[in-house]
């Protein structure tokens, strides 16, 4: 029951396009639920060959009501707003133009505008715009000033002066709602089943709260946003959210954030056998008498127990190895596809 969108938001050549008319008729056979564009010429095929709903890409840089009156026009759906667009701006887009917007709430932010970037074509030949970007950005640099005289002066050390903090607007999200913002976007690229779990079930637990008529409380929305901090980040910003980022947004920790998170994915449920046990694939090393923590469907964060440990053959065993399948006990509530995490084990690590 979930809607798919699929990304079509490459820029592509003429090569490419020739390419893409049977790749749309597929999408339209299977019923998928809209696709994503940034390229108008991606847009004249899609509307040819199909009637699948158009959604903008944050890549087009809409980032005002008339640009959004030109998309609307021209048979766009849904706008994906550039993440330069503040809620207030984007409440107002949708109010005078009346066409759906989306905004990102969470998620890895890019430094350059809505995403258009080429640092990464030129340090690994991979294009950022075409489905390729390597993060070039997030990795640390030596600045250099020359001197009046001709000298070269280094930073002391290396450092991120590119990367962005990633974008968390939990705490904003009751005007989100006030602004009749459409829909809600995380920015998941190459992220982990465990990030998509937890941001997921954040945001949409919070939802639930306003679909029952509830403004969350201060006390809510700190249980949610420690949930958020359990996941790898590069420490949090409300980028353009309010007003526009400066400098304080620039992050200059680790390249992949793990050193704000204690927690990292354990597994997942492959299979549940009622009344008798789950089982697991495991993905990073956990130890016997560890108390996992299992992310359900529903929302509700689901203790699981190692005690009884075992392999899939019925054995106890003390420490599983990772992308095996180990049995642990049955619970009601835990179903197959369910994510488990565990704090991370000192001096531990998948070989």
């Amino acid at each position: 029951n979930a809607k798919v969108y699929v990304v079509l938001n490459g820029f592509l050549h003429d090569d490419d396009l020739e390419k893409l008319p049977p790749f749309v008729e597929y999408l339209s056979e299977i019923s998928v639920d809209a696709v994503i564009i940034s390229d108008v010429g991606v847009m004249e095929i899609v509307q040819q060959t199909s009637d699948l709903p158009i959604h903008l890409s944050t890549q087009a840089s809409c980032l005002n009501q008339f640009s959004a009156m030109l998309w609307k026009n021209q048979g766009v759906k849904r706008i994906v707003l550039g993440r330069e667009v503040s809620i207030e701006e984007a409440g107002e887009i949708r109010k005078q133009t009346g066409i759906e917007v989306e905004l990102f709430i969470h998620g890895a932010m890019c430094m350059s505008y809505s995403g258009n970037c080429v640092i990464s074509n030129y340090t690994a030949g991979r294009d950022s715009n075409r489905g390729g970007c390597v993060q070039s950005c997030r990795f640390h640099y030596n600045l250099q000033n020359i001197s009046a005289e001709g000298e070269s002066i280094s930073s002391e050390k290396p450092f991120s002066f590119m990367s962005s903090k990633d974008l968390n607007g939990l705490d904003l999200l009751p005007f989100f709602v006030e602004h009749e913002i459409d829909s809600l976007k995380i920015e998941g690229r190459m992220k982990s089943n465990l990030y998509a779990a937890t941001t997921t079930q954040v945001y949409s637990q919070a939802l639930q709260l306003f679909k029952e008529n509830q403004k969350p409380s201060v006390e809510q929305l700190c249980l949610l946003a420690k949930e958020l901090n359990k996941i790898p980040h590069r420490g949090y910003t409300d980028g353009a959210l309010e007003e526009f980022p400066g400098i304080e947004s620039v992050y200059k920790g680790d390249r992949a954030g793990m050193d704000n998170s204690g927690y990292e994915v354990a597994g997942m449920i492959m299979e549940v056998v009622p009344n008798q046990h789950s089982v697991v694939m495991v993905q990073n090393p956990f130890l016997r008498n560890t108390n996992l923590e299992v992310l359900s469907f529903g929302g509700k964060v689901i203790p699981l127990s190692t005690t009884n440990l075992q392999n899939i053959k019925g054995e106890p065993i003390d420490a599983p190895k990772p992308n095996t399948l180990v049995i642990l006990p049955y619970h009601p509530e835990i179903l197959p596809l369910n994510v488990i995490r565990n704090e991370r084990i000192s001096g531990m690590s998948p070989k």
